[in-house]
């Protein structure tokens, strides 16, 4: 049953007027007003039976104090107990009681679900737009932060020996004899022995009647079946089946989740966080990002971001919505050698160094890894082309006596970007996309994001977004 009211009416609340004024919690209490908490919860809780529960507004108020001075449940209790600012913050009197530690943990994982989370994110910075802190008309950066797991990354052979144990403990076996594979030195050879180790094990278990032993097998073979597991791109953990080892370069990388986050280039606050396996493609989720933003009341003028968002979806999406683009030009997904060749959108003709332009267009379509992909091919003159000085360099060892440019769909477009992204103008607007990296630096090296606290996707999500939500608030 949940209660809602005034709480701290007693005689001893007098000690909170010790609370400096300029305390960060007294500056975040008057500029958020959290009692929305309570109606945006109210659904998940009795109204008329059942003992009286915590009120949601207290609890996500130590969740905020939690992840804004980086404790652990039981420390924000302890802490909590000892300090007035504290209990001042959350609305109880100094005599009154908290909660359990545990009680955090649920209401984290059945009361605060991340749909939930996104909205109290939200209404925060709608608040911020509509008591002008920040500005409704806005841009957006958007980057990706890396999550390390809280867990080591084992090598194949060794989850398949853990598969194993867990079928024999299943089965209350206490004896048994697995491969040491240890002993193998060639990995691949260590990795085809347990493999068939394993999958003699399941075939021999059979249709074991008990629940617990199929629950094992079945987790042994859904394993085993996926294809990225033995190339050691799939699970590396039984501990955390959801992280995924990810690059950070070329020659780095890194094994758990990505973070990704979108923050206003005024003001600095995080509109909408996002994560996923280590294994995530930077800028899949950019739609989310950008309609989340919007329903928090900002209108968005330009898009932030580094290479790996220069795609033609993400460009034509900001394109749609009237915003700015500023995306530096990713040699990936634009492959035009601007030194030799140059485009006229008017006339739709490529023009190459050497003066030489195309005279014909033909749209194309060729099959790629089962997929239809559209392109374009444009020829050049033929009597130019041979007789040019440059004839051996552009066209090579071909037998055409023109040269064709073979194109994709999307690269005129892409070539009117590229030249607006050397102006001055564009480079030194460009400079706001920085803003995140401090960003990032602050939730992982204050607020705890650089290591997960937990294990799973939704639990690293809620983790993210929570921290989100405090550094917001500090902000």
């Amino acid at each position: 049953m949940l209660r809602t009211g005034p709480k701290q009416l007693s005689l001893y609340s007098i000690l909170y007027d010790k609370i400096p004024e300029n305390h960060i919690l007294k500056s975040i209490n008057s500029a958020v007003d959290f009692s929305f908490i309570n109606k945006l919860l109210g659904d998940s809780y009795c109204k008329y039976y059942g003992r009286p529960a915590k009120e949601p507004e207290m609890m996500a108020k130590l969740l905020i104090l939690q992840y804004l001075y980086n404790y652990s449940d039981e420390r924000v209790i302890k802490e909590t107990q000892v300090n007035l600012a504290y209990m001042w913050f959350i609305g109880i009197n100094p005599e009154d009681d908290l909660p359990d530690p545990s009680l955090l943990a649920k209401f984290k994982t059945k009361r605060l679900k991340e749909t939930r989370l996104d909205d109290i994110i939200k209404e925060v910075v709608r608040q911020c737009v509509e008591k002008g802190i920040i500005k409704s008309n806005n841009g957006i950066v958007i980057d990706t932060t890396h999550i390390e797991a809280n867990t080591i990354k084992k090598v194949p052979e060794r989850i398949m020996k853990q598969l194993a144990k867990n079928i024999f403990k299943a089965m209350d076996q206490e004896e048994y004899e697995i491969p040491d594979y240890t002993q193998i030195e060639d990995h691949a050879a260590a990795k085809q022995v347990m493999k068939d180790y394993l999958e003699d094990l399941i075939e021999q278990v059979g249709k074991e009647s008990s629940e617990e032993v199929s629950q094992a097998v079945q987790e042994a073979q859904e394993i085993l079946e996926s294809d990225l597991f033995i190339e050691q791109k799939g699970i590396r953990s039984l501990v955390d089946k959801d992280a995924r080892v990810g690059h950070k370069s070329k020659t780095q990388n890194f094994y758990g989740y990505k973070a990704e986050i979108c923050q206003t280039t005024d003001g600095s606050l995080i509109t909408s966080v996002t994560v996923e396996p280590g294994s995530y493609v930077d800028g899949s989720n950019f739609k989310e990002h950008l309609e989340e933003t919007r329903k928090s009341g900002l209108t968005v003028t330009g898009v932030y971001g580094d290479k790996a968002y220069f795609r033609p979806d993400i460009l034509n999406l900001i394109k749609e919505k009237g915003a700015s683009a500023y995306i530096p030009v990713s040699a990936s997904a634009y492959k035009i050698n601007e030194e030799m060749f140059s485009y006229n959108k008017d006339s739709d003709q490529w023009f190459c160094v050497m003066g030489n332009e195309t005279v014909k267009m033909v749209p194309r379509t060729r099959k790629r890894n089962g997929k239809k992909k559209q392109f374009l091919e444009y020829s050049f003159e033929r009597k130019h082309c041979r007789n040019c000085p440059r004839r051996a360099e552009c066209i090579g060892k071909s037998k055409r006596i023109a040269r064709v440019l073979i194109i994709s769909i999307n690269t005129p477009e892409l070539y009117e970007y590229s030249q607006r992204a050397k102006t001055p103008e564009f480079l030194e607007e460009y400079r706001k996309r920085a803003k995140i990296e401090s960003k990032n630096a602050e939730l992982k090296r204050f607020h705890g994001l650089d290591r997960a606290r937990g294990y799973g996707l939704r639990s690293i999500g809620i983790q993210a977004k929570l921290t989100a939500l405090a550094v917001n608030l500090k902000r």
